[in-house]
C-alpha cells in the first residue's frame, strides 16, 4: 500500500474485501459486533424472571429494572457503534480530505 495520510492509501483506490477482512482491526470490529449482540440477546432474553407467586417479571441482576435496561442500552450502543466504524472502514479509503480522515481516525480512537 502506499503512504497516504492517517494509515490508508492514496484516496480513490479500489475496494478489495479480501484485504479488507484480512485486516486485525475489522476481525476484532466484527467479533466486538457478535459479542454485542450475544450481550444484548441474553440480557433480554433470560434477563429477567418471574416467580410462581408473584405476577411481575424482576432483573436478575439485584431484581433492579435499571441494571437489566442499562446492559441492554449498553449492547444496542455497541452493536451500531460497531456498524458504523465498519462502514467507516469500507468507506475510508475514498475519503480525500485529510481533515475528515482526521476526524474519521480521531472518533474511532475516542471510542
Amino acid at each position: 500500500m502506499e503512504g497516504g495520510a492517517y494509515g490508508a492509501g492514496k484516496a480513490g483506490g479500489a475496494f478489495d474485501p479480501q484485504t479488507f477482512f484480512r485486516q486485525p482491526h475489522t476481525v476484532l470490529r466484527v467479533l466486538s459486533w457478535v459479542f454485542s449482540i450475544v450481550v444484548f440477546g441474553s440480557i433480554v432474553n433470560e434477563g429477567y424472571l418471574n416467580s410462581p407467586t408473584e405476577v411481575e417479571e424482576h432483573c436478575i441482576f439485584n431484581r433492579n429494572h435499571n441494571a437489566c435496561n442499562y446492559g441492554i442500552t449498553v449492547g444496542v450502543l455497541a452493536f451500531l457503534s460497531c456498524l458504523l466504524y465498519l462502514a467507516l472502514d469500507v468507506y475510508f479509503p475514498q475519503i480525500s480530505s485529510v481533515k475528515d480522515r482526521k476526524k474519521a481516525v480521531l472518533s474511532d480512537i475516542g471510542t
